[in-house]
This record gives structure tokens, C-alpha cells and sequence, in this order.
């Protein structure tokens, strides 16, 4: 027992300590193979409870790469970092069950294939599901790495998923055989091809530079403000009216000296209460303040983080599957947006639509709460869920004067490289990425979701600009590297530039193909295992 907990305890460790923004990035290479040498001596041993034993151990692992990589979560909601670190280590646990099961029923060499597939699969599902929590998908941990997945471009981040499972297989099929080598020289001359495999694709990266072609460059100049969530801005103590002077205070000497296509501030940088009626937010004192302040500053575009609510009136039934009740047949949608403004032109709005469990929304709420009330199911602000905006609805932001489009992309919605993806069809030519990361504090959290940034900059060969309430602000450009960096913690300016780029990525245009593939793959190696009798 003690040794089999040792090697679930290494494989939790190995999988914590490679990952970014401090990991050591090769040990992902070889995490996995302590729990398949667990899996191994279980199903050949001669014991009794095979699928407890296993599931044991290796929920062991995954929860202690789970809690290792992700606890600052504590820091937004408690509830929410019990639920995504208990259920999310169970998941994995179950992807090894059936891969025990396949390797049963089947034989080694199918069960590999099922447990790349598998595993893949289930990330992509992860993606998509009410209970999303993508934050450890194995392609993630080459974030800080990018020189070595520059071909994230033509598979994304699954292809950087692949490539880890693959890897550790390539290493653990030759570590189990390796007491049948009487002579420990054949082993050496057999495992070190095995190694120069599993470095193939950063030499191909290293070796083939992306050609990109660059249009227009464009000026920005991104905002900072460092308002504490948790304190003045959410107790209600200042109005949408003070945060515009706190906008026109850090902004004016920069706007009046310089021109800029773009300025930014960062995620619900305008929520004052329950924010702004989207439907007469053109006849609110904050408008006016703003399409004033812009009037001075021709050729600047704002794109700026807001809260929005749309009520409906005289309607009997609930109008929309987020909508909140206020009274007697009247209902309020609330929604995390950006806006993108110029003066005298209006403006145009997006509504965040991949939104935090636990914290912006409850999963299958509508299902929960009459069986455990609205007590049972509050992670922190989940009472009051928010709302989406319709795939249909989504689209690029345009500058006012040039052929400038951007995407978007609020917060959490870094993490989705296939949504990324489906604004980039929509014709932006640089992505745009408001957020706020104070509920973390100075934490890995902040750090995670900026450096993630970055496999959407490749992935798209996109200019990113980032603005965080808090830092990390920064600029990003179309292979990954920062051009420009606001640290963490301060309050300021910071203003860069950018290329637009039209051409589309093989990645952008197919989305992912590779998860799909492993979709198909894996569910015909289940089927075909629960149509085997022999154990």
C-alpha cells in the first residue's frame, strides 16, 4: 500500500510541478507513468476490489495536482474551490477506471490508444459542459514554453495534449519491460530514440518560423486602475460617475499628447449596482460622460468592461433560461459585457458568455433548486446568475475610422481556444482581452490566465491587448511573446502597438478536429470493450 500511495503522491507532484508559470515544464513528460505503474500492479496482482484500489490511488494524484495547481480559488468562493477540486480529481480518476477496463477486456496496446483518446475527449467535454473547468488541460502547461509550440497553430492547445500523453507512454511502455533486460545496455540504446521522439516537435518549432503577414499597425493604450474588488467597488461607496474620473484621470494626459486607435479598460470596470439597462444605457449620465470625454479624441475607439441588466416586463413566463424574478411577472437578466465606443458613433456590446462556476452562475440550477433550495446552491453570488449572449449575436468589435476588428474576450473566456477561434471567423484581425484577477490576489491564479493568453495568440497569430484591473496588463504579439508588461499591483497606464493580421490559422479555420477525432476513437474502444465477455 505504502509504495503504491508513494507512486500516486510523485505522479500528483510531477503533474503540479510542471506547471506554469514556475514549473519545470519537462516534467509533464514523465508524470503520468507513477499512476500507470499503480494501474499495472493492481490489474496483475492477485487482490480483491481492483476498481476501488484504483480508483483510490489514482484520485490521490489528481487531487493532489488539482489542489497543488489550483487553490488560490479559495480567494473567490470556498464552496466553488471544494467543488472544482474534489469533482474535477474524480473525473480523471473514472478516465483510468475505463482505461483498466479497455486493457481488461481488450488488451495493452488498444487500451493506450483509448487512454489518449479518452482522456482528450473528456477535455473537450470539459470545455463545453455546465460544469466547465478547463484550467488543467494538458496542452495549457506549455504556456510559458513558446518556442516550443509554435505549431499550436495548426492543432491547438489538443495537439500539446497528444503530445504529453503520447510522451508518457513512449516512456512507461519501456519502464514496465525494463527488469527483462538482462543486459541494461539495450534498454539505454532502446529508450533514448524514445526521447529524441518526444523532442521532435520542439525542434520542429524551433526550426520552421511561422510566415505571417502584417497589415496595419495600430496605437493602444491600455488602463490599469487597481480598484480593489473585494472593498470600494462592490461595497456600493462609488458611483459609475467616480470610476469615469478615475478612467479620464489616468487616460486625458496620454489621449491629449498622443494618438491612440484604442483605449481599455478592464473587466466590469463600470458596475456600479446592478449595473447599466442595456436598453437606456444611450440616455444614462455615464454615456453622455463618455461620448464627451471621446468627442476630444477623434480617432480613439473605448473598449471598456460594464455591467449590464435587461428587464422584462408583464411576461408570466421565465423569458430566458438566466433570467432572475424581481416581482409579479417581471423579470431581470444581468450580464458581465464590454462596449466598444466612439464619439457620436454609439456603441456596440457583447455579453460574456463563458461564465465562472460558482461564482457567475449555478449548473442546472433551474433542476437544483427546488429539490435543495437557494441556501444549498449559493457559491458565492450564484443566487443571482448571470445571462449569455446567443452565439447568433456575437461580433467583432470595429474601430470607427479604420479597418481595425477585434474580439471581445472576457476574463475566464481566455481559457477557450476553439470559442477564440469562432470570433476570429467572424473577421477580427487582433484580439482584445479584459479582466479582472483581483479576487485572487497575488496568487498563481492571475499568472495562469495571462500566460494562456498567449497559446490564443499563437494559435490565431493575433496581436492580444490585455487589460486587468489589477495586472498583469499587457501586450502581446503574434508568436506568444510580450511586447509590453503593466506588472501586478500597479496603478497606471501602459501603451504599445500592434499589427492587424487577416489571414487565418489552419487551427482557426478546423477548431478542434483533434478532440473530435479522439471522440470517435475512444467511444468505439468503450463499445467494443463492453462487448467483450472475457476478462
Amino acid at each position: 500500500m505504502s509504495r503504491l500511495l508513494g507512486y500516486s503522491l510523485i505522479s500528483g507532484i510531477l503533474l503540479a510541478g510542471s506547471w506554469p508559470v514556475n514549473g519545470i515544464t519537462p516534467l509533464i513528460f514523465i508524470s503520468l507513468i507513477p499512476i500507470l505503474f499503480v494501474e499495472d500492479i493492481i490489474s496483475g496482482d492477485n487482490l480483491a476490489k481492483k476498481n476501488i484500489r484504483l480508483f483510490f490511488y489514482s484520485y490521490i494524484a489528481f487531487l493532489t495536482w488539482n489542489i497543488a495547481t489550483t487553490w488560490w480559488i479559495v480567494y473567490s468562493t470556498i464552496p466553488g474551490a471544494i467543488f472544482a477540486n474534489v469533482v474535477n480529481s474524480s473525473f480523471y480518476s473514472i478516465i483510468f477506471l475505463l482505461y483498466s477496463r479497455v486493457k481488461r477486456k481488450i488488451d495493452f496496446k488498444a487500451a493506450i490508444l483509448f487512454l489518449i483518446t479518452f482522456w482528450i475527449t473528456f477535455e473537450k467535454f470539459h470545455l463545453n459542459w455546465e460544469f466547465s473547468w478547463p484550467w488543467l488541460n494538458l496542452g495549457n502547461v506549455f504556456s510559458e514554453r513558446i518556442n516550443w509550440i509554435q505549431w499550436y497553430e495548426y492543432t491547438g492547445v489538443f495537439g500539446g495534449s497528444l503530445w504529453v500523453l503520447c510522451a508518457n507512454f513512449l516512456l512507461f511502455t519501456i519502464l514496465r519491460k525494463y527488469s527483462s533486460f538482462k543486459d541494461k545496455r539495450r534498454f539505454y540504446i532502446r529508450i533514448i530514440p524514445r526521447f529524441l521522439l518526444i523532442s521532435f516537435p520542439i525542434i520542429i518549432s524551433l526550426l520552421v518560423k511561422p510566415k505571417i503577414n502584417k497589415g496595419e499597425e495600430f496605437r493602444i493604450l491600455i488602463t490599469q486602475p487597481k480598484i480593489d474588488p473585494w472593498g470600494a467597488k462592490y461595497g456600493n461607496s462609488k458611483s459609475n460617475l467616480d470610476y469615469f474620473k478615475i478612467f479620464k484621470d489616468l487616460t486625458n494626459e496620454e489621449l491629449s499628447a498622443n494618438e491612440y486607435d484604442f483605449v481599455f479598460t478592464s473587466e466590469t470596470y463600470f458596475s456600479e449596482g446592478y449595473g447599466e439597462n442595456v436598453d437606456y444605457f444611450r440616455f444614462t449620465k455615464l454615456y453622455d460622460s463618455l461620448n464627451n470625454y471621446l468627442s476630444q479624441f477623434n480617432n480613439t475607439n473605448l473598449i471598456s468592461g460594464i455591467q449590464f441588466y435587461k428587464l422584462y416586463q408583464n411576461q408570466k413566463e421565465k423569458p430566458t433560461k438566466s433570467a432572475n424574478p424581481v416581482r409579479d411577472n417581471i423579470w431581470v437578466d444581468y450580464f458581465n459585457s464590454s462596449i466598444n465606443m466612439s464619439a457620436n458613433k454609439g456603441f456596440d456590446y457583447n455579453h460574456k458568455s463563458k461564465l465562472v462556476v460558482g461564482s457567475e452562475y449555478m449548473p442546472f440550477k433551474s433542476f437544483l433548486q427546488p429539490i435543495i433550495g437557494t441556501v444549498m446552491i449559493d457559491l458565492g453570488g450564484t443566487i443571482r446568475s448571470m445571462g449569455t449572449q446567443h452565439e447568433s449575436e456575437r461580433k467583432v468589435f470595429k474601430h470607427s475610422l479604420k479597418e481595425l476588428k477585434t474580439i471581445p474576450i472576457v476574463c475566464y473566456e481566455t481559457i477557450y481556444g476553439e470559442y477564440v477561434a469562432n470570433y476570429v471567423e467572424l473577421g477580427a484581425n487582433f484580439i482584445s482581452i479584459i479582466t479582472n484577477d483581483s479576487w485572487w490576489g497575488d496568487t498563481p491564479g492571475h499568472r495562469h490566465l495571462l500566460s494562456y493568453a498567449r497559446l490564443r495568440a499563437i494559435e490565431n497569430r493575433r496581436y492580444i491587448i490585455r487589460s486587468a484591473n489589477s495586472g498583469i496588463s499587457a501586450v502581446i504579439n503574434e508568436v506568444g511573446e510580450y511586447q509590453a508588461i503593466l506588472p501586478f499591483d500597479e496603478k497606471g497606464v501602459i501603451s504599445g502597438s500592434g499589427y492587424s493580421i487577416s489571414e487565418r490559422t489552419f487551427y482557426s479555420k478546423n477548431g478542434d478536429y483533434i478532440a473530435r477525432l479522439s471522440m470517435l476513437v475512444s467511444i468505439l474502444l468503450l463499445l467494443l470493450s463492453f462487448s467483450k465477455v472475457k476478462e
